[in-house]
């Protein structure tokens, strides 16, 4: 049984799977205080003010790192251990925790920096994010030019075979949304596009300081969609994705084909699953921790 183990990215609200974890494990809750410590706040009222403050990218980063990392750790006190590990966007930072690349609290912090970078930028270049269903890739580029009549518009992530993610201008995505068939992303900016490009360095400067060799487990990078083996790259590879596209599809296939049965997905929302049985289909076994159940059940499963 080969194990991996998935981080989610930001578009989902984590207030009551946070809520439920934050009451039954230290682990969630020492690293919450790291996060809320960051955004001046305490746990408690982080999730008490729901999605009126976790809508707020400098906020949501740092929360959802530390609670998948707190889950992450429990899941680890069972000793269930990932031969790859992998993360959507965000969650490539607490990846690199699971994967021994980072000390925990560093990733917290770290994403916390990320999120305030993010959101600076997106308050000087006002944009959004634009699931297209259904297309390929010749269909994505015929949207990117439409697009681009409208403003500055850019491939953002491939999340499935035929599942893309474009970032721009409001009226770019406006103009493709009337065209293609697409669900608007619940984000503040537009991520993974040029807009971002002035918190790469910042970011990048954080991650030399932060990032260690000795992992346990092996990363697959969201820039290339292969596996991590020069382990000096990883700064620049989470820096540098905030201006590249997500290949989480070609990431489901590498882990695939190296043999991986078993995918869980830590911490909340089930974006990532649906993703997952758009690119493998029914053949792997895909596994949860969003909520105490799907905990037990992951445990029993992968036991």
């Amino acid at each position: 049984m080969s194990v991996a183990f998935l981080f989610p990215g930001q578009g989902i609200d984590p207030t009551a799977v946070g809520r439920d974890w934050l009451e039954r494990s230290f682990a969630v809750r020492e690293l919450l205080e790291v996060a809320a410590t960051a955004v001046g706040m305490s746990p408690a009222a982080v999730f008490d003010g729901g999605g009126r403050v976790l809508s707020r990218t400098e906020v949501l980063q740092p929360v959802l790192t530390a609670l998948c990392l707190g889950i992450h750790r429990e899941l680890r006190a069972t000793g269930i251990r990932p031969r790859f590990v992998a993360g959507h966007s965000l969650g490539e930072i607490p990846a690199c925790a699971a994967a021994g690349l980072l000390e925990d609290r560093a990733a917290v912090e770290l994403a916390a920096l990320r999120g305030r970078l993010m959101a600076c930028e997106a308050e000087r270049r006002a944009g959004g994010m634009l699931a297209l269903l259904g297309v390929s890739p010749e269909a994505v580029e015929d949207a990117l030019a439409l697009g681009a009549s409208g403003g500055e518009v850019q491939l953002a992530a491939w999340n499935a075979p035929d599942e893309a993610v474009v970032a721009g201008s409001k009226e770019a995505l406006r103009r493709i949304a009337a065209k293609f068939r697409s669900v608007p992303l619940n984000v503040a900016g537009a991520w993974h596009g040029p807009g971002m490009a002035p918190a790469v360095e910042l970011l990048r400067q954080a991650l030399r300081r932060a990032v260690r060799s000795r992992p346990d487990a092996i990363l697959v990078c969201n820039r290339s969609g292969q596996a991590v083996d020069d382990l000096e790259s990883v700064p620049d590879l989470l820096a540098e994705q905030l201006v590249r596209p997500i290949q989480w599809a070609a990431t489901m296939r590498t882990m695939a084909e190296a043999g991986v049965s078993h995918f869980v997905t830590i911490g909340p929302g089930r974006v990532l699953r649906g993703l997952l049985r758009k690119s493998l289909g029914p053949k792997v076994l895909l596994l949860g921790t969003e909520s105490p159940a799907d905990f037990s059940c992951t445990v029993e499963a992968t036991g």
